[in-house]
């Protein structure tokens, strides 16, 4: 009996703890953020693209929505915060489209990983790509 306690409170503090994590990045997250450079790592082999074109901006809302503006278009996506991880969906309750973890985010600087999938076949392979935004101001 006392175990299954103890297991039901550590589930509980866990539970809390998770959602005051998450909490604190949403707020953060809030605004308009430009894309700096793109950091592609694939088996070794590294790539720093740090004039990007287009240099899309990516506008997070309260309301769980994100606006991407690049190339002359303007498209929505649907976004979700668990912890540090970042889902955008093309339509709420859709499938996931884009899963990548918030490796940093501050009041100037947001900084985003994705795995990607390899390109050939094989084992051990390791490829993702770091994006890196600035806050702009309003």
């Amino acid at each position: 009996m006392q175990k299954h306690l103890y297991k039901l409170v550590l589930i509980i503090f866990g539970s809390i703890f998770f959602h005051s994590c998450q909490n604190q990045r949403a707020p953060k997250l809030i605004g308009a953020w430009q894309i700096d450079s793109v950091f592609d790592f694939y088996n070794g082999f590294t790539f720093m693209d740090t004039n990007p074109t287009p240099r899309e901006v990516h506008v997070y809302q309260p309301d769980k929505t994100m606006l991407r503006q690049g190339m002359g278009e303007e498209k929505i996506y649907y976004y979700e915060l668990e912890g540090a991880n970042l889902f955008i969906r093309d339509l709420p309750n859709s499938t996931v489209r884009n899963e990548q973890e918030i490796i940093r985010l501050d009041s100037t600087q947001l900084v985003l990983r994705k795995n990607k999938k390899p390109q050939f076949e094989g084992k051990n392979q390791v490829r993702y790509e770091i994006r890196y935004f600035s806050r702009l101001r309003p």
